[in-house]
């Protein structure tokens, strides 16, 4: 029995007597020593969005009018690639808001397609009314194009919430939007 047992402890050592690794490229080329590069794209993108703006609730007096539309754009701080700083802006023609928001956006793993969730904050001007802190989750895909992933094409929806907020919520905007982008 005890045979069986020192047979079994002193079995991982077998592990220990493999040959040392080698790579087949120049020298100073292994991953980590700055002979490979990330070959996702660089760590900033620019994007034009637009669609469609909802407001859930009537625009305040003497507030523009216009057709339920927007238009924005967005910079972003690629972390990694399932992780995103935004910083947006967007004009929402209905009512003449303007939201300028910052937040952070989470991707899945996959190629060339993810999904995206995120949160966002920061300030919503809404005229008549004034500036107001505001929230915006988010969801959506998007899609990586080019021969280096270097362009964005997405599909996302997004809840702004302007604080505080009204128990009936017709003070929200909901934006079902496109975006078009560069990674650089």
């Amino acid at each position: 029995m005890w045979g069986a047992v020192a047979l079994v402890a002193l079995l991982p050592l077998s592990v220990g007597a493999q040959e040392r690794g080698r790579t087949d490229g120049p020298e100073g080329s292994e991953y980590g020593k700055g002979g490979y590069q990330d070959l996702n794209g660089g760590q900033f993108s620019l994007e034009f969005n637009w669609g469609a703006a909802i407001n859930q609730g009537s625009s305040p007096a003497g507030a523009p009018e216009g057709p339920p539309l927007f238009i924005g754009a967005t910079g972003s701080f690629w972390g990694d690639d399932w992780y995103q700083l935004d910083f947006s802006g967007a004009y929402v023609l209905d009512g003449g808001r303007l939201n300028l928001l910052v937040g952070p956006r989470f991707r899945t793993y996959g190629w060339p397609l993810s999904l995206h969730a995120g949160l966002k904050a920061g300030a919503i001007f809404i005229p008549e009314v004034g500036p107001r802190f505001g929230l915006s989750p988010q969801v959506g895909a998007d899609l990586l194009l080019g021969p280096r992933d270097d362009i964005l094409l997405g599909l996302a929806y997004a809840l702004d919430i302007p604080l505080p907020a009204w128990s009936d919520g017709r003070n929200n905007t909901h934006r079902v939007f496109m975006s078009l982008g560069y990674r650089f």
